[in-house]
């Protein structure tokens, strides 16, 4: 061996010894990074999760850590080893949070949060990685028991509520039955001003609550997992992710403008409003071109998938679906903008589904948008007084006492 080429294999072994270093040391929980900054783990610990099921390996090539890297946020298809042992859910979601305080680099601020019959710290609170406090989090993780409902609200709230965390995961095999999470958490966060906390969430078993878990990890710029894959992230969506090859450039059809209302005749006539209201029905998605700007990548509908990404500044997003779908229209672009005076929609498209195909869904987006910009009826004046009213009444007078009456026979006497 030559010494250029020895020195090169030396340099090799030093990488890949550094690389193992940094792996076995890297934070991770379900996979999924756990960045600096302090972190509380949230455990739905109900009476579901001491239900058993049976351990699943993936169909699929992509691990839930390479899927993480990648930034899909493809979901794949998961099958069941005939064979494969049963565990509680308890059980599995133990094992991977004592994995997770393994991992945890000493002097990273942590805690843990439980919810069943209650939502509560664990004892001490939140303490720094060590030692002790790793040896006091296992005999803790060890003794936690299922039971109760899923009192999830309870725990954000005791979440938001530690001090030097940045990064929030919860875990859940069900169905919230107290508070409305999602605004309660926008709360949470506007009472922060500015100083946002990241929230991971993960799901366990086939009664999670895909669509409340996804939102919170979207509008939280965190990453949902969904039985050990990623399904929902608010990660950028990647070049390479095998979205963009199903449609090269010169498959992308002619732009289909639709204009939907005038600046000049309704000044409240904007794209940002336009927006808003297309993107109020779930089958009116708009889209972007640019991968570079996406902000985020979902593809929750296995195992058909659908992925929507929304552009950085909400004013395009694009639905793909993959060949195959049952639905199956291609990519389609929907893009709100401003042309002169008026506000349009540009509808570019590839695959099955032609943009001029969009007209009937423009026509219901212009009906929804005249009812914001029709003027409001002004309110009716209350009816003005007739004269015959406003002038002062006549003081009424008193009857002359009777032939009879004691007080006029006594003025006669």
């Amino acid at each position: 061996m030559s010494r250029h080429a020895l020195a090169l294999a030396r340099v090799w072994a030093v990488l890949c010894v550094a690389f193992l270093c940094w792996r076995a040391h890297a934070q991770e929980y379900y996979g999924v990074p756990i960045e600096d900054g302090g972190v509380a783990f949230l455990l739905d610990v109900s009476g579901s999760m001491a239900e058993r099921t049976p351990l699943r390996v993936p169909a699929g090539t992509v691990k839930p850590d390479e899927a993480w890297r990648s930034g899909t946020g493809q979901t794949n298809s998961r099958r069941t080893v005939p064979s494969a042992p049963q565990i509680s859910k308890m059980e599995s979601a133990r094992r991977e949070l004592l994995h997770a305080l393994s991992s945890l680099r000493d002097g990273t601020n942590f805690t843990i949060i439980t919810f069943g019959n209650v939502a509560a710290e664990w004892p001490g609170g939140a303490r720094t990685m060590g030692s002790a406090s790793i040896s006091r989090a296992r005999e803790y993780v060890a003794s936690m028991s299922a039971a109760g409902a899923t009192p999830m609200a309870e725990a954000l709230q005791l979440g938001f509520q530690v001090p030097n965390v940045r990064t929030l995961f919860v875990v859940s095999d069900g169905r919230p039955t107290t508070g409305e999470v999602l605004r309660l958490v926008r709360q949470l966060q506007e009472a922060r001003q500015g100083r946002r906390t990241v929230i991971n969430t993960v799901g366990i078993g086939f009664d999670q609550d895909s669509a409340l878990l996804c939102q919170l990890a979207l509008d939280n710029e965190g990453v949902y997992v969904r039985d050990r894959e990623v399904a929902c992230t608010f990660s950028p969506c990647l070049p390479n992710d095998g979205l963009v090859t199903f449609y090269p450039p010169e498959a992308i059809q002619t732009p289909h403008v639709t204009r939907v209302c005038s600046s000049a005749q309704h000044p409240d006539c904007t794209p940002k409003l336009v927006y808003d209201t297309m993107m109020s029905e779930a089958r009116l998605q708009t889209a972007t071109r640019a991968r570079e700007k996406v902000t985020n990548c979902l593809d929750l509908d296995d195992p058909y998938p659908s992925t929507i990404v929304i552009h950085d500044d909400g004013l395009e997003a694009t639905n793909y679906t993959r060949p195959g779908h049952p639905s199956h229209p291609g990519k389609i672009t929907r893009i709100v903008k401003q042309q002169g005076d008026d506000v349009v929609v540009e509808t570019t498209g590839a695959g099955k589904l032609r943009p001029s195909d969009f007209e009937a869904v423009d026509l219901l987006l212009i009906e929804a948008l005249h009812k914001k910009l029709a003027p409001k009826p002004e309110a009716e004046a209350p009816p003005k007084k007739k004269e015959i009213d406003a002038l002062p009444k006549k003081p009424e007078i008193q009857p002359l006492p009777k032939k009879n009456d004691p007080v006029r026979k006594k003025k006669k006497q």
